[in-house]
């Protein structure tokens, strides 16, 4: 009995080995397609999968799980935008739905369709996105078939489910994983699929008698003691049962074998165990004799009877059974048929469908402006479209099929070492420039892009080129030089007439600073003079006069003094750095506090964004823009000043200074930031008009903007941004 077991279960494990061997090669099909495509759409992806046989484990959830790296995964996910699926995005959760911090890691392998499964596994979100490699298990599955170069297998994904994901990684060379230094480089990804073992089991060894054996999958390669991942026990009759339980009476335990099968790196062992109907079959005479001998005479007499009515009703059966299998016959081979024609139908519009697509493909290929050739390894013109052949001088016959040294008799020999380089390399090579002469005389400049054509085994069968004619952008460029270099001497004659001005204007800045004090210092001088020693003779009119003549030469210096300062800025060198405005703005606050004025001004400083700029050059635009808001707030009741900043519509830093001061009309307002400029009477509000055009050169020197809001007696704002290189 033992050896019919081993026999029959021997068949059917073999049976499941052809079967899982035959479903592997489903990836390395999958395999095959990817590295012949190097690079795919989704839509491209499916057709394949559409076009595999129905049926079987792994074809319910084949899938292609891609390599994209940080550098490109911005790339990679705008490409999922093209391809239909607009805001996709790389999932930052794990398959169990724990979150990580996706953008932090230096690779990513995301699924390209998502798996499709009759029943979802629990707990496992299969949708499409995520980034599988975040779960362990699968990670470590992933690094082992890419370190081997191998086929590697899951054990169970979950504890309640039997399913297992296959993996086999692709590489961009086939001899990729022989330099271990090149080998994270070359992957393109893993071909995946998904398998339930129940089921997988359970579709090879459906044609086995279920009531014959009990069956039990094992994976040996989990710990001791680890559920089964699937089981299937036999359905016999209860006679079978009496006649298994004989069995152990007179022989003792029913026989067993099993057997271990290699899958994927991992060990699973089939058990199988012989059941009551098996044991009954295969039974000895001894315990028969002993329990039947009883019942021999009265079955025979009962046999006897009943053997003619029998016979008669098993003709009866058997006629009526070969008439329905005889129109079962007919009806198969009418629906044969029928299948025929619509399959032989099907074959013509698909052959009528490649017909057009092929005459749509010609006429789109001789449509583009750019020249378009199809090479080998032996430098021989495979295809050309007519652009490439008009620019060749010759028809697209002509060209087609013949040496690239006929075509191109002065660069046949660089060119083909650019072939040899791309074909060695595996490579493309993009942007080059070269200039040609064709075999008719003509001699063109081309930017050339050139790619390596792959077959399935990822070797390099030919070189795609693509040419554009950039002879007159050529000769623009040429005119563009020369251009530049009559600008940039113009540029230099111009730079040397400036710095002439400069030095005339500084000279004259000293001047202003030394020749025009010493005047006015002597009339303010000898003005004070004369108050002192005959101010009692002048009387009081002859005082008056005095004080305002020193007044307004002491006032003519402090402009001086303002004018000088504003052109130190206009000549100071930046010295950009990092910036506290609220700091800077604070300090100023405190210095204006020391003036030693017995006015209360209520000034808030807020905390605003750090900038970019020089310290002293922002120091003096917050002094005047505070200084101002300190004065002009002098006739209020309650005087309030805010410095702060805000976000714009563009997202742009605005910095302002705000009181509640007199305020002024905005018709007037184009005149704020000139030099001299005043809105208010001298003897109503002390200064010279240069602060704000001191504001508004510092500003422009930091590529900001500055202006102004405000309305009479309602306060105003100075707004300021700051760009600073």
């Amino acid at each position: 009995m033992r050896e019919e077991l081993i026999r029959r279960a021997g068949t059917d494990v073999q049976t499941l080995r052809t079967a899982i061997v035959g479903e592997l090669s489903i990836l390395e099909s999958l395999k095959a397609f990817v590295s012949s495509s190097g690079g795919f759409r989704r839509a491209q992806l499916h057709d394949f999968l559409s076009k595999l046989p129905r049926g079987g484990g792994a074809r319910k959830g084949l899938d292609w799980l891609p390599r994209v790296t940080a550098e490109n995964r911005a790339a990679y996910e705008e490409a999922q935008w093209h391809d239909g699926h607009p805001g996709f995005r790389l999932s930052e959760r794990t398959p169990l739905g724990e979150k990580v911090d996706a953008r932090t890691r230096p690779e990513y392998f995301p699924l390209h369709l998502g798996i499709q499964t009759e029943q979802p596994i629990e707990g496992l979100d299969l949708s499409s996105g995520f980034d599988l490699a975040t779960s362990e298990v699968v990670a470590e599955v992933l690094e082992k078939a890419r370190n081997r170069d191998a086929l590697v297998l899951t054990g169970p994904l979950t504890a309640k489910d039997d399913r297992v994901l296959a993996v086999l990684p692709v590489f961009r060379q086939q001899n990729a994983f022989e330099e271990s230094s090149r080998r994270p480089g070359q992957l393109l990804g893993f071909a995946l699929a998904l398998y339930k073992a129940s089921d997988f089991v359970e579709s090879v060894l459906s044609n086995t008698d279920r009531a014959d054996f009990n069956y039990q999958l094992l994976d040996l390669s989990l710990p001791a003691g680890s559920p089964a991942m699937w089981t299937r026990r036999s359905r016999g009759l209860y006679f079978d049962s009496i006649q298994a339980k004989l069995w152990r009476f007179f022989y003792g335990k029913p026989p067993q074998w099993s057997s271990v099968l290699d899958v994927g790196m991992r060990r699973w062992q089939i058990q199988v165990s012989a059941s009551p109907r098996f044991v009954a079959a295969n039974l000895g005479l001894t315990p028969w004799a002993v329990l039947f001998s009883g019942l021999l005479f009265t079955l025979l007499m009962v046999s006897t009877l009943r053997s003619a009515k029998w016979q008669s009703d098993e003709i009866s059966r058997v006629q009526r059974r070969l008439h329905r299998e005889q129109l079962e016959a007919n009806e198969r081979l009418g629906e044969l048929s029928e299948a025929l024609d619509r399959e032989s139908a099907e074959r013509k519009r698909a052959e009528a469908g490649l017909f057009r697509e092929k005459q749509q493909f010609q006429l789109m290929f001789n449509a583009v402006p750019l020249m378009i050739w199809h090479k080998d390894t032996k430098n021989r013109f495979i295809t050309v479209n007519e652009a490439a052949a008009t620019s060749m001088g010759a028809s697209v016959s002509e060209i087609e099929g013949k040496p690239c040294s006929e075509i191109f008799p002065d660069r046949a020999y660089d060119l083909y070492r650019d072939d040899l380089e791309i074909i060695q390399s595996g490579k493309p090579k993009l942007g080059a420039l070269e200039q040609l002469r064709f075999a008719g005389g003509d001699t063109l400049w081309v930017r050339t892009d050139k790619l390596p054509e792959f077959d399935a085994m990822g070797r390099v069968i030919g070189i795609l080129v693509f040419a554009q004619d950039v002879t007159r952008w050529r000769e623009a460029e040429e005119h563009v030089k020369t251009l530049q270099e009559e600008l940039e001497q113009r540029v230099e004659e111009r730079t040397s007439q400036l710095r002439a001005i400069n030095e005339e204007l500084e000279s004259f800045a000293y001047s202003v600073s030394h020749d025009l004090r010493t005047p006015l210092r002597s009339i303010d001088g000898f003005n004070h003079v004369i108050l002192e020693d005959f101010g009692d003779a002048l009387g009081e009119t002859g005082r008056d006069y005095l004080e305002r003549s020193r007044a307004a030469a002491q006032r003519m210096d402090r402009l001086i003094d303002d004018l000088m300062k504003l052109t130190r800025i206009a000549r100071a060198e930046l010295r950009p750095e990092r910036l506290d405005l609220s700091s800077l703005a604070a300090t100023v606050v405190a210095e204006l506090d020391k003036t030693g004025s017995e006015r209360k001004v209520a000034c808030k400083v807020e905390d605003v964004p750090l900038t970019r700029g020089d310290p002293d050059l922002i120091v003096e635009a917050l002094r005047n823009l505070l200084n101002n808001a300190w004065k002009f707030t002098s006739k209020a009741e309650s005087p309030k000043v805010q410095f702060g900043s805000f976000q714009n519509d563009e997202g742009e830093t605005v910095y302002f200074v705000r009181d509640n001061g007199v305020g002024f009309d905005m018709i007037y307002a184009d005149r704020l930031f000139g030099a001299f400029e005043r809105l208010h009477a001298v003897d109503e509000f002390e200064g010279s008009g240069i602060g704000l055009a001191t504001v508004r050169l510092i500003v422009r020197r930091h590529n900001g903007r500055v202006w102004a809001e405000s309305a009479p007696g309602e306060g105003a704002t100075f707004y300021f941004t700051l760009q600073a290189r």
